[in-house]
């Protein structure tokens, strides 16, 4: 029975999930609520009107009885029309009946003082009608003051009132319901196109390849919806795309250093006595490192990915981008076997953590040491509001229609680079998200002698300035861009 009942209670519950049945009843909820408190006002109207109906029957009366009788003098002239509906009528002098409508006459005083102005008297005329009232009003008859009190029956005012009741009671739930038919018809015919779009999307899911919903040619929200649901396929397939190359490409650049590895350690265990063992031990560590470098590289892009590249500590901040360009170029610098590395900076700060900085710099002097023939320049400078880094060689150059994509994952421009030697193809790419993440651009160019030069602009420091470091001291610093350069350091 419980189960039942959930079921039956999951059942309705589903049933009003539906945005068609929402819409329909919110409608039919705000018109029922709108219609009721109309209902309301027009109830507290005519009950306010009744008692206006009174008060001014009665007062038309009187003011007919006085109009006739200046005096109150016999004998006395009642209006010529007397019915319950425009009221009888009842003279009284002194608390005495003077005269008196002709269904009056035998009745006693029907108001005395104390009494209300308006009463309800249930037994006069009783058999004759219903919801009859007493109303008393005070007049002048010239010198004298008496009343004049008029009996009328809003039994035809209540009958009017009932009917507009029922009219209201049977009519606005029929109203309501013709309304809920509308609403459900129309919300229906607006929802079908895009539970179309909903299916075409179903059948775009359930099947691989490239297909699209088919977009309406109206400008209207279908039509956006279907442009944007169309985009949002477009992204979901080239980040899809990304991700299998990415993987393919990942797993294609693990292999090599494994095979090489588990190559080394077989030949060696097939002639352990003629094996050179701290030379196998030497091969296994350089594929292990260059591994590492690939983790790292993959780790790196991955929290590019995620975005968490620009969350900095504000304490590593301002970073001068002249000393960690020296510091670098000292480090990478012994590793270009032939070619001298220099650089020429001046104190400039930015607001990127120095391990970034280092990696960035790192990676485009790794990259111009591949191809330079004899000499790689560090250049840091500032323009406006950005610190400005060159790396530039005197290699061959990048071709103009590379230069699109050198910046993306596991691209090298020379494929036929032995692997061991050459890159990943990751040493760009993570400088361009680097450079994203914290604002800053990068673009290739041709040196003037011939080259590529690699210039990365990035926002300066904006707020106050650290102390200044021994790299950017005076007397090693670079003055500004509008004075001259001090003599370049050489490390190579």
């Amino acid at each position: 029975m419980i189960r039942r009942t959930r079921a039956v209670f999951s059942a309705v519950r589903h049933a009003f999930d539906g945005l068609r049945v929402r819409v329909t009843l919110s409608a039919v909820l705000a018109v029922g609520c709108a219609l009721g408190v109309s209902a309301a006002i027009v109830e507290a109207t005519f009950a306010h009107e009744r008692q206006h109906i009174l008060v001014t029957t009665a007062n038309e009366q009187a003011r007919v009885v006085t109009a006739m009788n200046p005096e109150l003098v016999p004998p006395i002239q009642l209006p010529p029309s007397q019915s319950l509906e425009s009221g009888l009528v009842q003279v009284l002098h002194s608390g005495k009946v003077v005269a008196a409508s002709r269904e009056l006459r035998r009745e006693p005083p029907l108001w005395i003082p104390g009494d209300p102005q308006v009463q309800t008297n249930d037994y006069i005329l009783a058999g004759q009608a219903r919801d009859v009232h007493v109303v008393e009003v005070p007049v002048s008859f010239g010198s004298t003051h008496d009343n004049v009190v008029v009996v009328t029956s809003l039994d035809q005012y209540d009958n009017s009132l009932l009917y507009v009741q029922r009219l209201l009671e049977f009519g606005l739930p029929a109203l309501l319901l013709v309304l809920a038919v509308i609403c459900w018809m129309i919300v229906g015919r607006a929802l079908r196109p895009i539970e179309a779009l909903r299916r075409e999307v179903a059948d775009v899911a359930a099947v691989s390849g490239a297909h699209r919903v088919a977009e309406p040619p109206t400008d209207d929200e279908v039509g956006r919806l279907a442009r944007t649901l169309n985009s949002m396929l477009d992204r979901l397939e080239a980040s899809t795309l990304r991700e299998r190359r990415f993987l393919s490409d990942a797993s294609h650049e693990l292999r090599s250093p494994i095979a090489n590895i588990r190559t080394e350690i077989e030949v060696a265990l097939h002639h352990p006595d003629r094996t050179e063992w701290p030379r196998v031990a030497g091969e296994v560590l350089a594929q292990d490192e260059r591994m590492g470098h690939l983790v790292e590289s993959l780790l790196m892009l991955a929290r590019s990915d995620e975005g968490h590249l620009a969350s900095v500590d504000p304490s590593t901040v301002p970073t001068d981008l002249a000393a960690v360009a020296d510091q670098v170029v000292a480090e990478v610098g012994g590793r270009c076997d032939g070619v001298s590395v220099v650089a020429v900076t001046h104190p400039t700060p930015v607001e990127v953590p120095a391990v970034y900085l280092e990696r960035i710099i790192g990676n485009l002097v790794d990259n111009a040491c591949r191809y330079a023939a004899s000499l790689v320049e560090v250049r840091v400078t500032s323009h406006g509001g950005s610190a400005v880094l060159r790396v530039s060689d005197d290699g061959p150059g990048v071709p103009v229609t590379d230069r699109g994509r050198i910046f993306e994952r596991f691209v090298r421009l020379d494929e036929a680079r032995d692997r061991v030697h050459g890159g990943f193809g990751l040493g760009l790419a993570i400088v361009a998200d680097l450079c994203r993440a914290f604002g800053g651009t990068i673009d290739i160019s041709d040196a003037d002698g011939g080259g590529a030069v690699f210039t990365m602009w990035m926002p300066l420091y904006a707020g106050p300035v650290a102390p200044a470091t021994p790299a950017a001291s005076p007397a090693q610093g670079q003055p500004s861009d509008s004075e001259p350069d001090r003599p370049p350091m050489v490390r190579s």
